[in-house]
């Protein structure tokens, strides 16, 4: 048998290039002026629900204002999905009432968690949340999906910010940024948000 040499090529790992504490900065701020104006936005974010008539609509209210469970971690926001509820009362008393009324973030979500948790004793009202459930079950799944969607471009923008808070803390950075203690003290204070 005969012995075949093999010729071993040595690779040069290619440098990476450290990057410039100036532009993490920069990219630091954009991101967290994108956060703000998502946060700003998710708060002001409405979804329409459709409970087709005032019967369901009354029905609803009546739930939240007198059969609805709540526990420490849930009343606040029972009575925030009820004042929005009620808020949109105006509008049902409308002739040309389509059945639409426009929650905000937070009482998508406390709506759907109500939801999804009711109970209820014998037939009638098991038949009265089958009902709620058939008229408002897919138009609040709808809203939910969105909220959970809206929420994931935020949890997204907050991991890419500990990132960059990591690089601006401890990453191997070409120090291009005179800094003051200014500077320092401002640096400190963004990243704790």
């Amino acid at each position: 048998m005969k012995k075949e040499e093999t010729t071993v090529i040595e690779m040069e790992k290619p440098e990476t290039q450290k990057e410039k504490r100036s532009d993490v900065q920069k990219e630091h701020k954009l991101l967290m002026d994108k956060n703000e104006q998502l946060l700003k936005e998710m708060q002001e974010r409405e979804y329409i629900v459709n409970f087709k008539d005032k019967g369901v609509y009354g029905r609803f209210c009546k739930f939240l204002e007198k059969d609805c469970e709540w526990t420490h971690t849930t009343s606040a926001g029972l009575i925030m999905l009820y004042n929005n509820v009620k808020q949109e009362k105006v509008k049902t008393k409308e002739d040309d009432w389509n059945g639409d009324i426009v929650l905000r973030s937070i009482n998508v979500s406390t709506l759907w968690q109500m939801l999804t948790t009711m109970k209820g004793k014998g037939f009638y009202e098991a038949r009265q949340f089958v009902e709620l459930m058939a008229v408002i079950g897919q138009p609040i799944s709808e809203a939910v999906k969105q909220v959970h969607t809206d929420n994931e471009a935020l949890r997204d923008a907050h991991q890419a910010l500990a990132v960059l808070d990591q690089k601006l803390d401890h990453g191997d950075l070409i120090e291009d940024v005179k800094e003051t203690k200014e500077s320092k003290k401002k640096e400190t204070k963004t990243s704790k948000k």
